[in-house]
């Protein structure tokens, strides 16, 4: 397998908080990325929970109010909560395809142990 390297730009506080994180969960931001690349290859699409994020972002942008969807917010800061304390978030009733994708390309990940 040939590498290749990717160079991104963002804030430095933002990488510095977002590199502390992900060494708490044991992995490095080579990781992350190589699975975040691996589940876009084999799924064909964004983490759900991603691509809210950043069609909120988009929203939030384009509206040009700089004042972000308070109910993404919210919603974001719920499943952040969940992850972090490691319980399962609750179903909100029937599972859509794309959740369903979702939670079938988590399982894979980590039976190859990139979750």
């Amino acid at each position: 397998m040939a590498a290749a390297q990717m160079n991104i730009r963002m804030d430095a506080a933002l990488k510095a908080s977002g590199n502390a994180v992900i060494a708490e969960l044991g992995y490095t931001p080579s990781q992350i990325v190589r699975a975040l690349w691996e589940f876009v290859t084999v799924q064909g699409t964004l983490p759900p929970a991603l691509a809210h994020l950043l069609r909120a972002e988009h929203a939030a942008g384009s509206a040009h109010t700089g004042t972000p969807d308070r109910a993404s917010e919210g919603a974001a800061l719920v499943s952040s909560f969940y992850q972090q304390v490691g319980i399962e978030e609750p179903a909100r009733g029937a599972i859509d395809y794309d959740e369903l994708r979702e939670l079938s390309a988590a399982e894979q990940l980590e039976k190859w142990g990139l979750a």
